[in-house]
């Protein structure tokens, strides 16, 4: 019995260690990328960029706010929005007609949970209940880092309901996140993306080259320049 106990308490040492070793590291990430107060001090976040595809590229405009968000193209110097979440419902527009699409309530669950995520999710994982755990290390593109997974509950994924996951990677020297692992919200298809080139805008620290990849397809951001602080109004989010 007393071999028992000490198993059980060693196995339980295990957890405590390894919920103090993740909290410990996004600790340490959100310090690197400018501290939690800078963080909880923005209020939205516009980035300007070009957008590169196998369709061609577009220069973008994304607009962030809490609880809000849209993406919209440039075009003869005019801006079209392509999509845009307005605290309740998602909307994307027809790329013929540019007529409006209000998207599933599925969908709009999902938006709902990357809006609330602003400005940055592991500034926010406490505060939205998430559970962090380090699964270990690995090595990313030549980067040695730690793997952490984060648990945010259910929602659903391609007409499902399942346990909403996704998997971080933040490099060991530098503390910041190279890689997110996500399974895409309409079906089995998972969604690579990597961050690359951060440099500091208002005392935080942002990527300036963004890569997606779904499944053959691959995607990516090259960031002209992010606007912190800027005075947006809600109707921007409104479909009309």
């Amino acid at each position: 019995m007393k071999k028992i106990q000490i198993v059980f308490m060693f196995l339980c040492s295990i957890t405590v260690i390894n919920a103090q070793t993740a909290e410990e590291i996004i600790k340490k990430h959100i310090e690197k990328i400018g501290g939690k107060k800078a963080w909880s001090n923005i209020n939205s976040i516009q980035l300007e960029g070009e957008l590169t595809s196998s369709a061609g590229s577009d220069e973008i405009l994304s607009i962030n706010k809490k609880g809000k968000y849209n993406g919209n193209k440039k075009v003869n110097g005019k801006i079209v929005i392509q999509y845009t979440f307005d605290g309740n419902d998602f909307w994307d527009f027809d790329r013929i007609s540019g007529k409006p699409i209000k998207r599933s309530k599925e969908m709009s669950l999902r938006a709902k949970r990357v809006a609330s995520e602003f400005p940055s999710m592991f500034v926010m994982a406490k505060e939205l209940g998430y559970k962090i755990e380090l699964l270990g290390e690995e090595n990313i593109m030549g980067n040695n880092c730690y793997k952490l997974k984060i648990a945010k509950g259910e929602i659903f994924i391609g007409g499902k309901k399942e346990n909403h996951e996704s998997i971080s990677f933040i490099n060991k020297e530098t503390l910041l996140e190279i890689l997110t692992e996500e399974k895409h919200v309409r079906g089995d298809n998972m969604i690579y993306t990597y961050y690359k080139d951060y440099k500091e805008v208002n005392g935080v620290l942002l990527p300036f080259k963004i890569n997606w990849f779904i499944d053959d397809n691959q995607m990516s951001i090259m960031v002209n320049s992010y606007i912190i602080n800027a005075k947006i109004d809600d109707e921007i989010f409104k479909v009309n």
